[in-house]
């Protein structure tokens, strides 16, 4: 019998850092991507599960395991089969081959016969395969959903680089114009003895890097358009009607501090690794079948009639008919049917190691999600005090030399220092989004039907009598 038993615990319990963030949250929506308020990525969201190769694939295997399927339904029903022939035959006359007094003669051989079969399915070897087939449809639904959170998260990741990038090159280009102006009050100051070429030459320097700095932002923004395009299954040219994004989050991060396993099990990755547990389940009861009799039931009723007319098999004399069980029964086999009970019971006891493991990586996924959006949150917070501080330096500073009290070059500092501020707190703003969309894919992308998943007590071995 199987050694490993299904989590019976029917609740999972995060971890203190993580109950800290919020109880009682809401569950993501299937459509999860709309919580960013983004029209342009809502559409690109529809185009992407729509025309993806991979989603594609999976929906064949849902096809393929559906025709599978039905052939194994056919076996709990009654085949019918008609057969017939019509044959005109010269018999030999030699006698060793021949059939003696019809030697030398020409005759028609017909046939005709209507057949009947059924399995009365005693031990439910049938039903159960039957079951397993449903849960391979199942399972492959899952896997389709996979493919699909798949395209959607790594749409997200992309669609969040492409709009981090342009606000970088949006500060980008204020930074070079910004060193521009610092070189030309440095090399203004050098005219009038105020300086020396040491400065300008660290001014060029800083200048030259900064235009490197934004021709990289450029190159990033292209390569994120092309990415985008790919993942839509479109060639590099689509890049070119995309819009800079426009990505805003209004709703406060939050979530339960206790999750109960059949929400966890709406997770696409659980189901999948549910029904593996269920099938292997099925087939241990399918292996315990094979110890017992097997019997079927088979009739046949037609004509049969050699030598006559064409049409003569179809006189009453010619009926023929048949009817009765099959029966077969294992008496020796070496072992065969124990090895295989063996080897359905090891495989049961890997698909729940393989399903433990699938909910201890889901919970681990959600706990570092929220911990990491929860940290990044606090460092966005705390950069928005360090971008206004840096603002105020810079009004000062330009206030001061407004009265005169210094030159220009500390406002243009202090304008760079602005400036670095924004580009540091746009980088942990990319990152609470990222964030925010990782614990939304982790906690499954939306909830799925409350039948997508088989039942808890399904999972579970029941020792034969």
């Amino acid at each position: 019998m199987p050694q490993s038993d299904v989590p019976v615990d029917n609740t999972f319990q995060l971890s203190e850092h993580v109950q800290e963030i919020q109880e009682d949250a809401g569950w993501p929506t299937d459509q999860w991507w709309q919580c960013f308020q983004d029209e342009q990525l809502n559409q690109l969201m529809q185009l992407a599960v729509s025309q993806s190769p991979s989603v594609q694939e999976a929906q064949s295997r849902i096809r393929l395991a559906t025709s599978l399927a039905a052939q194994t339904d056919a076996a709990l029903s009654p085949t019918m089969d008609a057969e017939a022939q019509i044959n005109r035959k010269r018999w030999p006359t030699d006698y060793f081959y021949g059939p003696g007094e019809l030697g030398g003669t020409t005759s028609w051989n017909n046939t005709g016969l209507l057949s009947l079969h059924y399995d009365p399915d005693i031990w439910n070897k049938n039903s159960l395969q039957s079951e397993v087939a449903l849960s391979e449809i199942k399972k492959q639904i899952a896997k389709s959903q996979i493919a699909k959170l798949n395209i959607e998260s790594a749409l997200m990741s992309s669609y969040i680089q492409l709009s981090l990038n342009h606000e970088e090159l949006e500060l980008a280009q204020q930074a070079v114009g910004t060193y521009q102006e610092k070189l030309d009050v440095i090399k203004a100051q050098l005219k009038m003895g105020l300086n020396t070429e040491v400065a300008v030459h660290q001014a060029e320097t800083l200048l030259a890097d900064a235009e490197a700095k934004l021709e990289a932002v450029k190159d990033h923004i292209v390569i994120a358009k092309h990415a985008i395009a790919a993942l839509l299954g479109e060639g590099p040219a689509f890049a070119d009607s995309l819009k800079p994004p426009h990505l805003t989050i209004t709703e406060e991060v939050s979530l339960p501090s206790h999750i109960p396993a059949e929400l966890l099990g709406h997770r696409p990755d659980v189901v999948a690794s549910r029904w593996l547990v269920f099938s292997a389940n099925k087939h241990i009861d399918i292996a315990h079948t094979t110890f017992y009799p097997n019997i079927n039931l088979s009739a046949a009723i037609g004509f049969m009639a050699v030598n006559g007319s064409v049409l003569s098999v179809f006189s009453h004399d010619k009926l023929t008919y048949d009817a009765g069980p099959a029966i077969s029964l294992p008496i020796f086999d070496a072992g065969r049917i124990r090895g295989e009970l063996s080897e359905a019971t090891a495989s049961y006891d890997m698909t729940v190691a393989l399903y433990k493991k699938t909910l201890t990586e889901a919970m681990q996924q959600i706990a570092d999600s929220a911990v990491s959006l929860r940290s990044s949150l606090t460092q966005s917070a705390t950069l928005a005090s360090a971008i206004k501080a840096s603002h105020q330096a810079y009004l000062h500073a330009n206030d001061a030399y407004e009265v005169g009290l210094t030159d220009y070059l500390p406002v243009l500092d202090a304008r760079l220092a602005w400036l670095q501020q924004q580009l540091f707190s746009q980088q942990i703003n990319a990152q609470v989004l990222q964030y925010r969309a990782d614990l939304i894919i982790a906690l499954g992308g939306g909830l799925t039907t409350e039948d997508d998943g088989p039942k808890q007590a399904a999972l579970r071995y029941q020792e034969k009598p």
